[in-house]
């Protein structure tokens, strides 16, 4: 059966320091009227159809900060905390993948990267699904749908939550390596795509987006 993108979550990774950019990176604006990049995203994602988005925030006091930005989609929006404190992105990866409803696909974004691209997304369902997919193997359906070398805008499945709290438990934190541990499947973005591997982690990168986008 092919997966619907109305039963594929969206997950924001949204716990880091931000210590190349100086200051909270969910929080740069990029658009014309001041939209920060977190909520850019929840609404790119939201717009697709998906049922929900969660919002991987590290903790409390960073759930507070992000609450007021997301005024409006609050209805739509769920925020969790890491189960292992100042783990990186796989601890907040772990913490979304085990908040879901149900088993299935979620679609991973981290709260640098700015925009998604839909047709992207959409290519990459059907691999989800099989449809599309190499031939079953023994280590089941991907876990993992992917660009190369690219660990986000990438669909992963909660099956994957068994792998990152083994990894969590012994500090194994690079995400990387738990990629190489997976069972992925990648697909190579078209030229009109690439866009959405843009991230916004320094205040040089920032700088040139805006102002390649004539924001401010």
């Amino acid at each position: 059966m092919p997966i619907e993108i109305s039963e594929v979550p969206g997950i924001i990774l949204a716990g880091g320091r931000s210590s190349r950019m100086g200051s909270d990176k969910a929080l740069l604006p990029v658009g014309a009227r001041g939209e920060v990049i977190l909520r850019a995203v929840a609404e790119q994602m939201l717009a697709l159809g998906m049922p929900y988005v969660m919002v991987s925030v590290g903790d409390s006091e960073r759930e507070e900060a992000y609450r007021s930005r997301l005024a409006g989609l609050l209805g739509q929006v769920r925020f969790v905390h890491d189960t292992y404190p100042d783990c990186g992105p796989l601890a907040g990866l772990h913490a979304a993948l085990s908040a879901m409803y149900e088993p299935g696909y979620a679609f991973v974004m981290a709260c640098d990267m700015p925009m998604l691209s839909g047709t992207l997304l959409a290519r990459m369902l059907p691999l989800a699904s099989g449809e599309a997919a190499p031939p079953r193997t023994e280590a089941g359906m991907p876990q993992v749908i992917r660009t190369p070398n690219q660990p986000f805008h990438a669909l992963y499945h909660t099956s994957v939550a068994r792998e990152l709290q083994q990894r969590l438990e012994r500090h194994e934190l690079r995400l990387m390596a738990l990629l190489d541990a997976l069972h992925t499947v990648e697909i190579q973005p078209l030229p009109n795509e690439e866009e959405a591997f843009v991230n916004l982690n320094t205040p040089e990168l920032y700088a040139d987006y805006v102002r390649s986008k004539g924001i401010f």
